[in-house]
């Protein structure tokens, strides 16, 4: 699933944090991503994740 707004090729990764961004809404993120969860993310988002021990390339 990806909920990126972008023409930059995705990659798969599987969260092995938690982040949450967005506009917020009564204090909110607008999106979540789950530990655990597998997400279709841009390739540079990714390559933030990863280096940041956030995700792992699936």
């Amino acid at each position: 699933m990806s909920i990126f707004n972008t023409t930059e090729p995705t990659v798969t990764v599987r969260m092995t944090g938690y982040m949450s961004y967005g506009p917020t809404s009564g204090g909110s993120p607008s999106h979540v991503l789950a530990n655990g969860g597998v997400y279709d993310v841009p390739q540079g988002e990714a390559a933030w994740l990863v280096s940041a021990e956030l995700a792992e390339l699936i």
